[in-house]
């Protein structure tokens, strides 16, 4: 077997390497949030429109909407925690999209 080895030049400052992959780590999770944020904000999105039109269209059909409500009871009541969830999921994002960008500023505040 052959053996590889790695080797790993330091400058004279100590901590550049751990730094310079730090904010190319806090780069990358920040773009990656931001295509969250993007995603989640389109499944909303349509989520939200899909709930108007079914109000929208149910409107004047009580007893049916009644009739059906109470069958996809179970069904509904998953799909709407689905929904909460996917909310909580994008305020989440928002707020370490918040957090990334106060660290890589504050580290660039540092250099």
């Amino acid at each position: 077997m052959e053996h590889v080895k790695l080797v790993i030049i330091l400058c004279p400052q100590e901590g550049w390497l751990m730094k310079n992959n730090l904010d190319e780590i806090i780069k990358e999770r920040l773009e990656n949030r931001y295509e969250w944020k993007n995603y989640l904000g389109w499944l909303l999105t349509h989520k939200e429109l899909q709930m108007q039109a079914k109000k929208e269209f149910y409107k004047d059909k009580f007893i049916l909407n009644l009739i059906l409500k109470l069958y996809f009871l179970p069904y509904n009541t998953l799909k709407y925690f689905s929904y909460l969830c996917d909310r909580h999921k994008f305020q989440m994002i928002e707020n370490e999209i918040k957090m990334l960008k106060k660290a890589r500023g504050d580290e660039d505040e540092q250099s």
